[in-house]
């Protein structure tokens, strides 16, 4: 974001609005010691966190648009680019040319590599890629050769239906990409998923990390099935926070928000929503929209056509802007957006923008 000094203001005082440092802004800016400032002057006012973008398959082109349209670049986006078979072969598609305006932004771009086959993660894709050397030697040359192939600046790796085993094998595939990546450039960057429920399984974090720059821990709560209820609770989201800084640390450790509604009704599963869409249902039906604080979003009730009530929760500007000052508060340095395409652009701009 942009800030013009008012008459009276000094560096110092700048940065004590922004709870900064006033040699961030500076070096932000440009300026040479002492530094002096002016009246009228435009500032630019760096985030105080890195801004990870995630963009799916079947959205490719939306999302890098997205990434394209925020105010603020991303520090990176994660584009899908290699496809790990049932079998453990690996298959390498074509990146989206466009990407590479994004990557005129500053903003780098990692290839990210997955088990997600036909729109479900595949057991027996990470059992037949990771847990059989030959086959992970053979993931981590398609892995890196796409990545310099296309010009790309990384590699991420996401893996579900996994368990303690499958995300060791990961730490010996990213530490196997790293060592063909050192022969070109140490500026290559390597982050991993964490599979979803790792503090349930005995899943070694610590380990993960010792071999990658960034793992990426889901921020959001709840999916299309039961319990009822938001999105994510800040409560839940501050615990999942900490108990991932105390194996990874602040600075590897990114925290994925997701910006998504959810529509409950007389039935066990939730409808997925877009925020936007949250927002059109509650308008036609005439909806009383409240507040809910311990999710710090919005929610509603409606009736449909054949009579069935409904519940919807789901994210704002507000809620997310709530979030980054929680992750803010922890420390959390490094925040994902899942995921780019459909993005309110509310929500994009508060994103990109925040210095919380």
């Amino acid at each position: 974001m942009h800030y013009m000094v008012n008459t009276g203001d000094t560096l110092w005082q700048i940065a004590q609005r922004f709870r900064m440092d006033a040699d961030t802004i500076a070096r932000a800016n440009s300026m040479s010691e002492p530094y002096s400032v002016y009246a009228g002057q435009i500032l630019h006012i760096p985030r105080r966190h890195r801004l990870i973008g995630y963009i799916v398959p079947h959205a490719a082109a939306a999302g890098i648009a997205d990434a394209l349209s925020a105010p603020e670049p991303f520090d990176e986006v994660i584009f899908t680019a290699v496809t790990v078979n049932p079998d453990g072969s690996a298959t390498s598609g074509p990146v989206d040319v466009t990407l590479q305006l994004a990557r005129a932004r500053r903003t780098r771009a990692l290839a990210n590599v997955t088990n997600l086959h036909k729109g479900t993660y595949s057991a027996e894709a990470a059992d037949n890629a990771l847990l059989d050397g030959d086959a992970r030697s053979r993931l981590a040359s398609v892995a890196t050769d796409c990545a310099v192939s296309n010009h790309l600046d990384g590699v991420h790796l996401e893996f579900g239906a996994i368990n303690e085993k499958h995300l060791d094998a990961i730490s010996e595939l990213a530490c196997e990409i790293r060592a063909r990546f050192s022969r070109l450039s140490p500026w290559y960057t390597i982050s991993i998923s964490v599979p979803s429920g790792w503090r349930e399984g005995p899943f070694d974090l610590a380990r993960a990390a010792q071999c990658a720059d960034m793992l990426v821990v889901e921020g959001f709560q709840r999916g299309s099935y039961g319990p009822p209820g938001p999105p994510t609770d800040l409560a839940w989201l501050e615990q999942q926070a900490s108990y991932a800084l105390e194996d990874v640390g602040r600075t590897k450790l990114c925290v994925a928000l997701g910006a998504y509604g959810l529509d409950w009704g007389d039935y066990d599963r939730a409808g997925f929503l877009t925020v936007e869409g949250a927002q059109a249902i509650a308008a036609n039906t005439g909806s009383n929209v409240q507040r809910d604080p311990a999710h710090g979003g919005p929610f509603f009730q409606y009736i449909d056509t054949i009579g069935r009530s409904h519940s919807v929760w789901y994210e704002d500007a507000a809620s997310i802007l709530l979030k980054l000052s929680l992750l803010d508060s922890l420390g959390v340095r490094r925040v994902g957006l899942w995921r780019l395409g459909n993005m309110c652009k509310e929500i994009l701009s508060v994103v990109s923008q925040a210095v919380v």
